[in-house]
């Protein structure tokens, strides 16, 4: 009875291996420092004229995420960030969608098929939303 106690001890459970704890971490680690520009998400020429979106890591992207659901992140690279800056990131993330559907269309591929999924698709659909215009009130 006791092998199928969903409660039993964890510290039987048997640990795992440091290498591939490291490996994990390794991993993480490389994933989180990626830009922008390493996504391909837009042509190194559309790019090379936004400098401050093409080197923002998937880190920085995370911690934008966050800024816009009220978590700060003290991430200066963020802080940093102009309205322009969003509208561009958003633009960059908009075109990459743009291809994908265009490709899907010219295929014949069902809208269902559009999986195009971001971790930074919160701040850039809270770009869309937000009022740009300075002058406003």
């Amino acid at each position: 009875m006791t092998e199928n106690n969903p409660f039993k001890d964890l510290s039987a459970v048997p640990a795992r291996d440091p290498d591939d704890l490291q490996r994990a971490e390794n991993l993480q680690k490389k994933e989180q420092s990626r830009t922008v520009a390493d996504l391909g998400l837009a042509t190194p020429e559309q790019l090379e004229q936004l400098p401050r979106i093409r080197d923002l890591t998937v880190h920085d992207l995370n911690d934008l995420a966050a800024e816009f659901s009220g978590i700060p992140t003290d991430n200066r690279r963020v802080a940093a960030l102009s309205l322009d800056d969003l509208q561009d990131l958003e633009g960059v993330f908009f075109e990459f969608k743009r291809a994908v559907g265009s490709d899907l269309v010219s295929r014949r591929a069902t809208v269902r098929s559009v999986d195009v999924s971001c971790c930074c698709c919160t701040p850039c659909c809270s770009c869309a939303a937000a009022d740009m215009t300075p002058t406003a009130s």
